[in-house]
């Protein structure tokens, strides 16, 4: 038996090991690189615009509110470009998406864990709930340097922290790999 608390970075740990393993890691890092492109820019045109040519439209200076306005644009744009470029805004807004979800999740199941194993399968508490899973149902084990993940299907998984206790995880990884072999 072994027993341990997960916190939101467990769960982004393994939403970004799937979707690295599933190859939809690269698509979804262009996506948010290309959100956080048209974020920065446009945040970056309204604030320069705020700044340098409402208070000339206000003032009724039209034609140089309208030279001003091709400036905002060129600095929305640049900026846009860069963060295309970097993607550091991109980065951070996959990341909260990652961490909202695990919050969720921890919020509903709850952060502490009970897992045990049986000649039948293995057993998970979450909270005041337990679920049998048994071994035809363990598709597979993967590890991170942090990580031990017990999958069983195509998007789920048991996630288990080393940080816990590395000898244990260690020897529940060998105890399911056993099954693993010989189911």
């Amino acid at each position: 038996m072994i027993e341990y608390s997960l916190t939101p970075d467990d769960l982004v740990a393994y939403a970004s090991w799937r979707a690295q393993a599933a190859g939809e890691e690269d698509a979804q890092v262009r996506r948010y690189r290309l959100t956080g492109a048209w974020l920065a820019g446009a945040v970056a045109y309204l604030v320069v615009f705020a700044i340098s040519t409402l208070p000339l439209l206000l003032a009724g200076q039209l034609p140089l509110a309208g030279f001003t306005e091709l400036l905002d644009i060129a600095v929305g744009l640049a900026v846009g470009w860069w963060e295309w470029r970097h993607g550091r805004l991109g980065a951070w807004l996959l990341l909260r998406r990652y961490r909202t979800k695990a919050r969720v999740s921890l919020e509903k199941s709850g952060a502490a864990r009970r897992i045990t194993l049986d000649a039948d399968g293995l057993t998970v508490a979450a909270g005041e709930r337990a679920a049998h899973v048994p071994w035809a149902q363990v598709t597979g084990l993967a590890e991170t340097a942090d990580h031990l993940f017990i999958l069983t299907g195509d998007t789920a998984a048991h996630v288990v922290p080393k940080r816990v206790a590395p000898d244990a995880v260690a020897a529940l990884a060998a105890e399911i790999r056993s099954h693993l072999v010989s189911g």
